[in-house]
């Protein structure tokens, strides 16, 4: 049968664990990305399409107690098994189906008969005759090049008296040996040998005329051992049949339409036996033979449909909706997947398997790939990109209602950064895969780290700013309503963020804030945050700065301050109002602050508060973003958001902090605000230093910042790493594995694969 590996992966498949290292700084540059070449590691389960039956899982069935009918409804549900009628069929006995030049057949134990119209010769049993043929006439000769008999016609039926054997010299049938990649020599045919020259040339197909029960004898054993259950081969002598009439007959009226292969084009067809070293050697066995013989006629159909039932090696446990492993298929009631648990108890090989391939790799075997340029080139798709030093920088796959790849997504180096979609089953092809069933492990991410918050912060400086910054923004790396306001002003002034204690400044900060070089030095807080002691030290660091202290009373006045100085330098239309304690809020937001120079004001969660409404009620901004639900920011504080504004405001919010941040991800990347998801940063969601200062980065290169748990994936953060996987490239994560664990990665991972 037409056949390709599939396989369902569970949840549970074991996660690739990614080696990440902190990054050293890069050379000055536009935009930040990666520069390593990434590796991927590609596990599956399965071999075959998945589509119908399983052949391990059938026999699985078997060994349960099932009965051949209860298995083949299993795999084809809403059909039953009838009775079809009586037809013969044709197989090409090439392997490729090509016509050839010459071919030598004898009858074995018999006389041949050759036919062509009324005209037949009778050849003596037991001798070699070479068949050849010009464009007009079909010559038979002795193997020492004597002609026997010539007939003027297309083709001839060489048919043995008696349902004798036909044995055919050359290699034919199917390759079932390593060694005979073309097929066995001296192999054994049941029924005739129609000989039919291919138009306008000396050269001859050669096809099998067999009965039903005769070709499935040689069929049967081929795909499934003869030594496994009797069910079980009952049920692949069905499915076999079942497949072949579907293709041959469909209408079931004893008119033959076309011919069949004997491979896996179709179905592996092994003929009788063949003569090796003078002894026979069978092909055929007679426990499969009493299967075939037991199912008789019976075939699959949907309602008065013959079904075309495809079968595969093994599924890996669920097979496959047709339209998942083979994309462009059109949906079907009997083609749906089901569960396949007992390939394991019939001693299925292919419970799991992997790959691993370098990103340069994988973008070589797709260019490579001739299917890969068929499938693009046939439904308009985006070509692989030229160029042996493009490589693969990312994959993701959308999966199908039965966990099946439905598309893969391949993104790449080139400088459009070019995606690629491609249908599971083509993957499969280019890149020798057992399955088109598979998950990418090894999605491209790196960590931006130091030992400590500060020193991340300083990490974080040198991937925004590879030379100097005209300002920055130092705040209290000891709490945080100060330095997520200051992310804002950041932005306005085109400058970094940095993080320093309350009673001196770190050294390793000192080193950045002089390689900075900065002309405006911002200090985030009154002296309880940040030391007179850290401000005089500052202004010796950098004594030709401007440096000029932002403090309030409280972080509301605070926050106005900010504001109205972000406020005079770049007018910005619209305001962000978040909770003053919920600081996960304000840092999601951080990134948008940043990119835009939305100045980031604080409510209590009833009440807006005397410094939030000076502001919104002097600037009148035309949108102000409530980020949080109304268990963060209540609906009174709406009111009084649109009261002070005379505007209506936008809430961003989620259920929880993950999923808010999801929603200001979303909201950052439409058109209006200008951010695209090709790189995504993350930052834990249950502290607070690394998200003081990612928004930094994030914002200056217009990417969303999302939040994460450190150990798995929250469903928010999934949901918006799903809607763009196709479009992301990268994930940069904040912090150590103390912020984002190793099980952290691989729940992002997985993600991004699944």
């Amino acid at each position: 049968m037409r056949r390709s590996p599939y396989i369902r992966i569970a949840a549970a498949c074991a996660a690739f664990v990614l080696a990440i290292s902190p990054i050293a700084t890069p050379a000055a540059q536009a935009d930040v990305s990666p520069t390593a070449i990434p590796s991927f590691t590609i596990t599956g389960a399965g071999n075959g399409h998945g589509i119908g039956l399983s052949q391990y899982g059938s026999q699985g069935y078997a060994l349960k107690g099932w009965k051949y009918d209860a298995i083949v409804n299993h795999y084809f549900r809403d059909t039953t098994i009838s009775p079809m009628k009586d037809v013969s069929v044709k197989v090409n006995l090439d392997i490729t189906g090509s016509a050839r030049s010459t071919w030598t057949v004898r009858a074995v134990d018999a006389t041949l008969t050759v036919r062509a119209g009324t005209t037949t010769k009778y050849l003596p049993k037991n001798t070699d005759y070479v068949f050849t043929c010009s464009t007009s006439t079909m010559y038979v000769k002795t193997v020492g090049g004597s002609t026997v008999a010539t007939f003027a016609a297309a083709s001839v039926m060489v048919d043995p008296v008696g349902n004798a054997l036909f044995q055919i010299k050359e290699n034919s049938g199917p390759n079932l040996n390593s060694s005979y990649p073309s097929g066995y020599p001296y192999m054994r045919w049941r029924g005739k040998l129609d000989l039919s020259r291919k138009t306008g040339t000396s050269t001859m197909y050669a096809r099998n005329w067999v009965g039903f029960q005769d070709y499935l004898y040689g069929v049967v054993p081929r795909e499934s051992p003869a030594s496994w259950n009797a069910e079980a081969l009952k049920a692949q002598s069905v499915v076999a049949r079942s497949y072949a009439k579907q293709k041959v007959d469909p209408d079931d009226d004893g008119d033959v339409d076309s011919y069949l292969m004997c491979t896996t084009a179709d179905q592996v067809y092994g003929g009788h036996s063949r003569l090796s070293q003078d002894k026979v050697v069978m092909h055929e066995d007679s426990r499969s033979n009493a299967a075939v013989d037991a199912t008789k006629l019976l075939v699959v159909k949907y309602g008065s449909k013959i079904v075309q039932t495809f079968f595969s090696s093994a599924s890996g446990g669920h097979t496959a909706n047709i339209e998942d492993s083979w994309s462009y298929a059109s949906p079907q009631p009997y083609y749906v997947g089901v569960d396949d648990p007992y390939e394991a108890l019939a001693g299925s090989p292919y419970e799991s398997w992997t790959v691993k391939k370098t990103g340069l790799e994988l973008a070589a075997a797709l260019r490579a790939s001739s299917t890969v340029s068929s499938e693009l080139s046939n439904h308009g798709l985006a070509a692989v990109p030229g160029g042996s030093t493009v490589y693969v920088t990312g994959v993701s796959i959308t999966r199908g209602d039965s966990g099946y790849p439905r598309w893969t997504y391949f993104r790449f180096s080139d400088p459009a950064k070019t995606t690629v979609k491609l249908s599971a089953y083509t993957v499969k092809v280019a890149l020798g895969l057992k399955s088109p069933n598979f998950s990418f492990s090894g999605f491209p991410m790196s960590r931006i780290q130091g030992p400590n918050r500060y020193e991340t912060a300083i990490a974080i400086s040198q991937r925004a700013f590879t030379g100097t910054a005209p300002a920055v923004v130092v705040a209290s790396g000891e709490t945080y309503p100060d330095a997520l306001v200051g992310s804002a002003l950041a932005g306005a002034e085109s400058g970094s963020v940095l993080l320093t204690m309350n009673g001196s400044l770190p050294s390793a900060v000192e080193a950045e804030l002089k390689r900075l070089a900065p002309s405006r030095v911002y200090i985030m807080g009154s002296n309880a945050t940040i030391s007179d002691a850290v401000e005089a030290r500052l202004r010796t660091v950098l004594s030709s700065a401007t440096t000029t202290r932002i403090a309030g009373v409280d972080r509301y006045e605070t926050a106005r301050k900010t504001a109205d100085i972000v406020y005079s330098l770049k007018t910005p239309t619209k305001a962000i109002v978040t909770n003053g304690y919920a600081w996960p809020d304000a840092a999601s937001v951080s990134a948008l602050a940043y990119a835009k120079s939305y100045p980031i004001l604080f409510s209590k969660q009833n009440e807006l508060g005397s410094q939030t409404t000076q502001y919104l009620s002097a600037r009148k901004p035309a949108t102000t973003l409530l980020i949080g639900s109304e268990t963060v920011l209540s609906d009174g504080v709406n009111t009084a958001v649109e009261a002070a504004t005379t505007k209506d405001a936008a809430r961003l919010s989620g259920p929880n902090r993950y999923a808010t941040a999801a929603a200001v991800a979303r909201f950052s990347i439409t058109a209006a605000e200008g951010f695209t998801p090709s790189e995504v940063y993350i930052t834990t969601g249950l502290n607070y230093p690394d998200a003081l200062v990612g928004g930094v980065l994030a914002g200056k290169l217009r990417k969303p910042l999302l939040l994460t748990h450190p150990d798995v994936c929250p469903s928010g953060t999934a949901a918006f790493l799903n809607e763009n996987k196709t479009a992301i490239g990268y994930l940069w994560i904040f912090g150590s594995s103390a912020a984002v664990s190793a099980n952290g990665l691989d729940a992002l991972d997985y993600v991004m694969n699944h």
